[in-house]
């Protein structure tokens, strides 16, 4: 089992090494609830090899081999704390 230490890793390859990014991608299309817990979460589509035939075209487009890309914070969430509800009708 691994520790949070793995996690925290600030190694860095070479700057003339080469890098491969390894990920997933999924299109959201809405949310459902999960079948045992019954919790909210995201609803995707089925199709994941057309989003990352979509991710890999916007890569293509975005960035030149050999650039440099700025090393910047990503995922920086701001949360007040608070939970709210919603009641969903139908209106008559």
């Amino acid at each position: 089992m691994r520790k949070s230490s793995f996690w925290l890793n600030t190694d860095r390859p070479h700057d003339a090494a080469c890098v491969h990014w390894v990920g997933a991608g999924t299109k959201d299309t809405g949310i459902s609830l999960t079948r045992l817990t019954f919790q909210i979460t995201h609803a995707t589509d089925s199709d994941t090899n057309l989003e990352r035939d979509y991710i890999v075209d916007e890569l293509r487009k975005s960035i030149k081999a050999g650039q440099r890309l700025a090393r910047k914070p990503v995922n920086h969430y701001v949360c007040d704390g608070e939970i709210t509800t919603a009641s969903l009708t139908v209106e008559a």
